[in-house]
């Protein structure tokens, strides 16, 4: 008990005599600095909260595509794949704002925001019209087929033992 009670003393002391935090000194306490927008251009991919699959890509001069498509095994897939021409995208800081424009005219129009996260845009699409939203995380495309890949990989490795 004695032992116990002068460790917590000397943790004490040298607490409040070291300047230094170990998060400081680890660099930890900085605050992570916002994406480039250079750093977001790629195809992204993910699903809503409802299911439906999107593929938004974002190029360099700032415009895009985004696409939506019901799973197959909805009734709603019957209406097909719904592209969207983007016709500027913005980064403010951490917020991702994209105005979009339908590629054909049964199309509603929608809009698409939200913030990027360290591997993912959390996103809300909604309904300019007839006011309805959903929410939606997409990541880069590339990330998940190395991912996909490299988790079969194991598996089937795994399975031949």
């Amino acid at each position: 008990m004695r032992f116990r009670a002068l460790a917590l003393a000397a943790f004490a002391i040298l607490g409040s005599v070291l300047p230094v935090s170990e998060l400081d000194a680890q660099g930890l306490d900085k605050k992570a600095r916002p994406p480039k927008p250079e750093e977001l251009v790629g195809a992204w991919i993910g699903y809503w909260e409802d299911g439906e699959f999107t593929r938004l890509e974002l190029r360099a001069d700032s415009t895009g595509f985004c696409a939506f498509v019901a799973p197959v095994e909805s009734i709603t897939h019957d209406y097909g794949v719904q592209v969207y021409r983007i016709t500027r995208w913005t980064l403010d800081g951490w917020a991702l704002v994209m105005t979009l424009t339908p590629t054909e005219s049964r199309l509603e129009n929608v809009y698409v925001k939200g913030r990027v996260s360290l591997y993912a845009l959390e996103l809300e699409v909604g309904g300019t019209d007839r006011k309805w939203k959903e929410k939606l995380v997409l990541n880069k495309e590339t990330r998940i087929q190395a991912s996909n890949l490299e988790t079969k990989s194991k598996i089937d490795a795994a399975q031949k033992k």
